[in-house]
């Protein structure tokens, strides 16, 4: 296991993406990487946010006055929002209510609404509509079977587009009956300016949402423990039925930084969208979600940094001890 992994560490540190797929070839790497990473997926995130559901009706609100805090980091992303993952309190934004496409980011509304209809142990058979999905995916084929936590945590490392469509054609009802679902848990969150109409994030005339929806949507995401989990993970396995085993790289380039004090929670990437973030981080008891729409691929993960940074700074230097830098 070390073998692959320090391979794969050592292409990154070259310029080197490694791709979506990464292939473990030795029997004992199999079942070293299973036993590690694939035995524990129901671990406790480490956070101190309690799970469960949380009003909405604060959370992720306007700045006061419409006023921008002090000597903020000034962005390449098109719209963002930083809010405190404990109160939702928001703590920077920037054209947060603009309507635009969230792309992948959009996949953890999928997650939970699969978590909450629940049957995360039972196969998931694979449509030829699910195999047909554009790129990134997992290569699934028609007619095969596959378990739908696997399928959970593909879509979510990795962000696998034939996962999700799988997942989605795989819930009760249609796969129209799944999206309308997604798009009523959306409303009932509070995020009630975006329209979903696929589960993947994907561009379709018509899909919408906003940084401020999109950070309600994290905000609660961030409190299922097994969505926190899988959006943590570097790499994670995955099996095909033919006997193959991959590891999946995230997608989420932050989790690859040290000190470590991003943990989570997904990316995505669109030709309408750009790159767009929704990221998770934990320093000091204090835990952030920084929400970046319609950046770019070498900008987005260095803001995000940018604003964790000034955040930090901001805490720091505020004499009266309050955790938020907005004025």
């Amino acid at each position: 296991m070390n073998t692959a992994f320090e391979q794969l560490r050592h292409r990154r540190k070259q310029g080197m993406r490694p791709g979506l797929k990464f292939f473990i070839r030795t029997p004992l790497t199999v079942a070293l990487v299973f036993a590690i990473l694939h035995g524990c997926a129901y671990m406790q995130p480490d956070s101190t946010v309690e799970p469960g559901f949380k009003p909405a009706s604060r959370v992720a609100g306007p700045l006061a006055n419409a006023r921008q805090p002090i000597n903020a980091p000034s962005i390449r992303a098109r719209s963002a929002i930083m809010i405190d993952a404990q109160s939702g309190k928001t703590l920077y934004e920037k054209n947060a209510d603009e309507s635009l496409p969230v792309a992948s980011t959009q996949k953890l509304l999928t997650a939970m609404e699969v978590i909450a209809e629940g049957g995360l142990e039972q196969d998931v058979q694979v449509t030829i509509w699910d195999q047909l999905q554009p790129p990134t995916k997992l290569g699934l084929i028609a007619g095969t079977s596959h378990r739908r936590l696997d399928l959970l945590g593909a879509m979510l490392v990795s962000s696998a587009n034939d996962a999700a469509s799988a997942l989605a054609n795989a819930a009760d009802g249609s796969y129209g009956e799944f999206i309308s679902r997604m798009n009523a848990r959306a409303e009932r969150l509070g995020a009630k300016h975006s329209i979903f109409l696929n589960p993947h994030g994907l561009d379709m005339p018509g899909q919408h949402s906003t940084a401020r929806d999109a950070a309600i949507i994290a905000y609660h995401a961030y409190r299922i423990p097994l969505i926190r989990h899988f959006a943590a993970q570097e790499m994670i396995p995955f099996s095909y039925g033919d006997g193959r085993t991959v590891l999946l790289e995230n997608t989420n380039m932050l989790l690859w930084n040290r000190p470590a004090y991003f943990n989570g929670l997904k990316s995505g990437f669109t030709i309408e969208g750009g790159k767009c973030l929704i990221a998770s981080a934990k320093h000091d008891g204090r835990e952030i979600l920084i929400v970046l729409l319609g950046s770019t691929q070498e900008e987005v993960f260095r803001d995000a940094k940018h604003l964790f940074r000034w955040y930090e700074k901001q805490v720091k230097t505020n004499a009266t001890g309050d955790a938020a830098p907005a004025r």
